[in-house]
């Protein structure tokens, strides 16, 4: 048996009561919204395959012939738990950002003496841009 209200400020509750039972069921009958990948890392560029022969850029993977490169962006260098750096590598105070990276990929033997990476540095500083800022991207 439905029950009268007596005042106007009971009729009004109870209606915003009855509204808000309908919003939530409403809500609840809603599919979940499927989970949002992170956004992709952009494309490698062209000059960044002589990277890839001794990089890997991938979470979790296991450093190679070099570090991992994955999330470098803000790291110090030489901080790779399960890669063996050099001592330059490991006494360096350096963290990489976007200028460190592009300095060390134009000339690794200028910009940290004593690294034992084998690369002889990018032809250009657009090509050394381009791969610091692939490297940038690379994080989760």
């Amino acid at each position: 048996m439905p029950v009268a209200l007596k005042s106007s400020k009971s009729r009004y509750a109870a209606g915003a009561l009855v509204g808000a039972i309908a919003a939530a069921t409403a809500a609840l009958a809603q599919p979940p919204a499927p989970p949002q990948s992170p956004a992709p890392a952009a494309a490698p560029p062209a000059d960044f395959a002589v990277c890839q022969a001794c990089h890997e850029t991938t979470a979790g993977a296991r450093p190679s012939l070099g570090p991992n490169l994955f999330g470098v962006g803000g790291r110090k260098a030489g901080s790779v738990a399960d890669f063996d750096y050099s001592d330059a590598m490991k006494a360096s105070t350096t963290v990489w950002d976007a200028e460190t990276l592009k300095a060390f990929i134009l000339d690794p033997a200028k910009a940290m003496p004593g690294n034992k990476m084998d690369y002889p540095g990018a032809s250009d500083e657009t090509s050394a841009k381009a791969i610091a800022d692939y490297l940038m991207s690379l994080k989760g």
